[in-house]
């Protein structure tokens, strides 16, 4: 992997250690609120100080950052899965499948995805589910069509050809042939679209689409701290400085994947 890659993964896996150890090490309850300390600088005891209802920033920052990516990991996951499914059938069958695969894609290039989630947002509940629901349905496109490519690609090689001629069912050909070479570029677009639904996902949060409290993520803790952003900016700078760092290293890993594959 190119020097880019290696430096967002290590970037990436940082954040990461960072969101889910320090809550765990931290004396601090992310939640609780102390009166008696709000506002305090940072100090040998609050590494970056606390915020407007007394709770430590460090801790309440790697906190929302754990929520953060793991709803980033579960909507990539789904959107992830479903574009492999129907982008290898699609490719593979066409007929319906296909006709779907490019409906969904002229949606999804007619209607961008965050305009879909800001009205869908709009109108459900604040919560882990809603926020699910407004970023899923067309967050499996982009994954769909670069599968379809692949799987095309794959199916009009040689040995599938042959293999077909065999009597091999588009089954077994989708299972153990065409499936796996299709994986590489998944797995592309995956990283790439971790990304997009971490920052998709927090702006909705910061709109208060997001998380209803005590659960707070990254742009819930900006969403929290525009009020305050003149007389403590680190209330709002803090989080956002994680994502910038988080979307950073995510970035890398993906041109690296990318320049792999071209190169391959």
């Amino acid at each position: 992997m190119p020097a880019g890659g290696v430096a967002g993964a290590l970037l990436f896996g940082a954040v990461v250690l960072f969101c889910f150890a320090a809550p765990v090490l931290s004396p601090y309850d992310s939640h609780r609120p102390d009166l008696a300390r709000a506002m305090l600088p940072a100090s040998g005891e609050h590494w970056l100080g606390t915020d407007q209802l007394g709770r430590d920033l460090l801790t309440r920052t790697a906190a929302a950052g754990r929520v953060s990516l793991l709803f980033a990991f579960a909507v990539t996951a789904v959107t992830t899965s479903a574009g492999t499914v129907v982008g290898a059938v699609a490719g593979l069958v066409g007929g319906w499948p296909d006709r779907l695969l490019r409906l969904a894609a002229t949606v999804a290039l007619a209607l961008p995805g965050l305009t879909l989630a800001l009205a869908l947002a709009g109108v459900l509940p604040p919560g882990f589910t809603t926020l699910l629901i407004a970023l899923v349905p067309l967050g499996w496109v982009s994954c769909g069509l670069v599968v379809r490519a692949a799987v095309i690609r794959t199916a009009a090689s040689d040995h599938v050809l042959a293999a077909r001629a065999m009597g091999a069912s588009s089954f077994h050909l989708l299972r153990r042939t065409i499936v796996p070479h299709a994986i590489g570029p998944a797995l592309t677009v995956a990283t790439g679209d971790l990304a997009k639904t971490l920052v998709a996902a927090t702006s909705l949060s910061f709109l208060g689409l997001g998380l209803p409290p005590p659960d707070v993520d990254w742009g819930g803790m900006v969403n929290e701290a525009t009020a305050l952003l003149v007389v403590t900016p680190r209330l709002a700078v803090v989080p956002a400085v994680a994502l910038a760092l988080t979307s950073l290293g995510v970035t890398l890993v993906t041109d690296a994947l990318r320049a792999a594959r071209l190169t391959g």
